[in-house]
């Protein structure tokens, strides 16, 4: 794998608008930092400044992610601003969800045990993220990570202050969450705005119909009639789904579908989904739904490719920043492809601009004309890359 840092041209326009939130110092620092998170397959601070093309010294890569002037709001603010240009005119999707990091060390700052979703009932120490991301047809960009831990504000409390931040940027449509979520404090706020809410609810919530009693809702799908039950065939999945009109607790009536998704030849537990939309039809429900799924490749393609979940900091601060950079890492491959109309995976995509970044600056030192200036450089960075003199 070829490991020189070169200046990633056609990568770093689209970095423009970190410009204003840095000095002109810190803007270049920054740069070379994400730089090196696309390019490189050791993502540290000392392997990015030791690779870079023009000599950078480990210590002010260490201060940008710690010590240096970062107007992080209005760089964010910036962010959904440019978001909205290039998402002008489509629907827009909110998505939420979190996802966490394992690290150990009683001095790295808000470490904590946090428990693994994913993984049943195991706790895991490490940092846990409230991750975001704009989807749209065409374009899905994710939104800055926050830090959760018991000295912040709670996810719910994050998500209605996402909301807010993004409804001040740009038209919002729908938000979309996994059951985590549903809270009634975040499907009121978006059904007063006329945001419509998509989102998969528990078993052990409570539902009523028009006039009728409050039922858990594990109990009531033990009792629904065959006769309820449709056959849908959805994107070449086979389910069975009943709908109904029904109450939550606090919560106007909103549409609801129980859904067993066909698996072999099997159908598995029925899942429950809602819709504050109540003319939507289950294949409405379930597409929308699915759309979740982008931000968990997002989850897997920045802890993979972008060195999100490796990191060798103590403090908050740097912690934060650094994945916040890996974020805008992951928007600018995004862009990168979209404006040249390229369908691959972000491992693909690193892989192409590392190749063709390295070419383009192979030819570089090719062209230099004088001999023993071309000579030099070719040594320089062949001492750089293996440490030999």
């Amino acid at each position: 794998m070829k490991q020189i840092l070169p200046k990633l041209k056609q990568l770093n326009k689209h970095l423009s608008f970190l410009r204003k939130s840095f000095t002109k110092r810190g803007f270049r620092h920054a740069t070379i930092y994400i730089n090196g998170l696309i390019t490189l397959n050791k993502k540290t601070i000392k392997q990015i400044s030791k690779v870079y093309t023009e000599k950078e010294s480990e210590s002010s890569l260490n201060r940008i992610l710690s010590e240096s002037r970062f107007k992080q709001k209005a760089l964010e603010i910036r962010y959904l601003k440019k978001i909205k240009y290039y998402t002008n005119g489509q629907e827009i999707s909110l998505i939420f969800d979190d996802t966490l990091v394992e690290r150990e060390g009683k001095k790295v700052g808000e470490t904590q045990r946090h428990k693994n979703h994913a993984d049943g009932a195991e706790f895991i120490t490490g940092h846990q993220f409230f991750t975001s991301m704009i989807y749209t047809p065409l374009l899905q960009l994710p939104l800055f990570p926050e830090l959760y831990s018991k000295n912040t504000n709670s996810k719910i409390e994050m998500a209605l202050d996402l909301i807010n931040l993004v409804m001040e940027s740009m038209p919002l449509d729908n938000v979309i969450m996994d059951s985590w979520y549903s809270d009634k404090k975040i499907i009121k706020k978006c059904m007063t705005k006329g945001i419509r809410v998509v989102c998969a609810i528990k078993a052990n919530r409570r539902i009523a119909f028009e006039y009728g009693e409050w039922l858990k809702l594990s109990k009531f799908a033990k009792s629904i009639p065959k006769e309820d039950y449709s056959y849908y065939l959805i994107d070449d999945k086979d389910y069975r789904i009943a709908e109904y009109k029904v109450k939550l607790n606090g919560i106007p009536f909103v549409k609801m579908i129980t859904a067993k998704e066909k698996e072999k030849k099997k159908y598995t537990k029925c899942r429950f989904f809602i819709s504050t939309q109540r003319e939507d039809t289950p294949a409405v429900i379930i597409r929308y739904y699915e759309t979740r799924w982008v931000i968990e490749t997002y989850h897997w393609d920045i802890k993979q490719n972008l060195g999100f979940a490796k990191l060798f900091l103590r403090k908050k601060e740097g912690i934060v920043r650094h994945a916040i950079f890996c974020t805008i890492a992951y928007a600018v491959l995004k862009m990168f492809m979209f404006f040249r109309g390229m369908n691959m995976t972000i491992g693909e995509c690193i892989t192409y601009i590392q190749n063709k970044e390295m070419d383009g600056f192979i030819e570089e030192i090719i062209e230099v004309e004088d001999k023993e200036e071309r000579i030099a450089l070719f040594r320089e960075v062949f001492i750089r890359e293996t440490g030999e003199v």
